[in-house]
């Protein structure tokens, strides 16, 4: 069939513009419009189902025709006509999705969503949290495998109370029917998936787990040894002690340009900084330690900085399991771990003690209130005075 340049759609393809709806497309004709047009016009089958699709579109030859370039979604039932009952908006969708029965099309779900996002984000939220009791009964009855470590029990539980106060939250308030149980037989499903013995919880967990422990990031081999039984590893003072001093370093420039910077804003009538926000440029100033680290390397392009990275690890009396601040890792060398803590914290002793049983570099990086607690194996960078002058800075001098 000839389809050379300047080719007209009815000369082209005469069964597709036989079902050329031409009261609806103006001036527009099958004799003037050509195969590959990205131009929007309307079709009418023989059986009387009317759409709007483009001209390339209707020309294609996707699976769904069989062969037939001129068949109708509807026609061959990969495409029906379904009419939203809340805005009455009609659409050529999958039986699949017309089986949902949704109230709104998307565009009208949006727009409403939008228009009642704040309202629903709080009901939802406070549905959720009155949720809490029945989650926990439900889960309650399910069985985990028998040997499942407890660190990813307690991570379990804490993942499947989420999901299901969410899902009760959902049919409570949005109607969506049968969420709970669907969640519910989803969550089940996981636990018992959970493996029952420690080496096979370890490997899961390296590959892909179904609480994703460290969301698709590294899982340096030796951070197994919890969950494998692997002997702990200890990582190389010397090396340890040079770390500390080259993040040291890079700590008193952040302090020094710190200062400046809130001098300046306090001049200009900004507030001091809080620490949350000390915090986080804090977080900033540590992770450069890995441009630092890898300078002029052609391993430059191979390492890595993560924050909030999961380990299998739940701190006492909490209820999930503990983050990493930050976490950089080098290809051929120990992972470094940082914590950042403006406050002693039990929880952050406990994480990095594991990361050193685990053959990483542990830094604690303290600022702020209290002690400073000493940890075998664990460096402990003591910044108080140098926070304290950039506190200071953000005092306005006296006239």
């Amino acid at each position: 069939m000839a389809r050379s340049l300047g080719v007209t759609l009815a000369e082209a393809y005469p069964q597709v513009a036989a079902m050329w709806l031409q009261e609806r497309n103006g001036g527009l004709t099958p004799q003037k419009a050509t195969p590959k047009m990205q131009v929007a016009v309307w079709w009418r089958c023989t059986a009387g189902h009317e759409w709007e699709e483009k001209i390339a579109n209707r020309t294609a030859l996707p699976k769904w025709k069989n062969g037939d370039v001129a068949a109708c979604r509807e026609c061959v039932g990969y495409r029906v006509s379904y009419t939203y009952p809340v805005c009455g908006h009609t659409v050529k969708v999958t039986p699949e999705a017309a089986a949902k029965k949704h109230g709104r099309c998307w565009k009208c779900q949006s727009q409403w969503w939008q228009e009642n996002e704040p309202r629903l984000k709080a009901e939802l939220s406070a549905a959720a949290k009155a949720a809490a009791g029945r989650a926990g009964k439900l889960l309650d009855a399910v069985a985990l495998p028998e040997g499942t470590p407890a660190p990813l029990a307690l991570e379990w539980r804490w993942w499947a109370a989420k999901h299901l106060q969410g899902a009760i939250a959902a049919e409570e308030n949005l109607g969506k029917d049968g969420q709970r149980d669907q969640v519910l037989a989803q969550v089940t499903a996981a636990a018992a998936r959970l493996l029952p013995t420690k080496e096979d919880a370890g490997r899961a967990a390296a590959r892909e787990g179904v609480l994703r422990l460290v969301d698709q990031a590294h899982w340096a081999e030796g951070w197994l040894h919890t969950l494998t039984g692997r002997r702990p590893r200890r990582a190389d003072k010397d090396h340890l002690d040079n770390l500390a001093w080259l993040l040291g370093e890079i700590l008193a420039d952040w302090s020094q340009d710190a200062a400046e910077a809130v001098a300046a804003n306090r001049a200009n009538g900004h507030r001091p900084p809080t620490t949350a926000e000390l915090t986080r440029s804090l977080t900033r100033a540590v992770l450069s330690l890995k441009d630092e680290l890898v300078r002029d390397s052609p391993l430059a392009p191979l390492a890595r900085t993560y924050k909030e990275l999961r380990l299998p690890v739940v701190p006492d009396g909490k209820g999930r399991y503990g983050r990493l601040d930050v976490v950089i890792w080098l290809p051929g060398g120990p992972d470094i771990v940082v914590e950042i803590d403006s406050a002693p914290n039990p929880a952050s002793a406990q994480k990095l003690a594991f990361a050193r049983d685990a053959g990483a570099f542990p830094l604690w990086v303290r600022f702020g209130s209290g002690g400073t607690e000493k940890i075998d194996g664990v460096m402990v960078l003591d910044i108080r005075d140098a926070v304290r002058g950039v506190r200071e800075a953000s005092s306005p001098s006296p006239p």
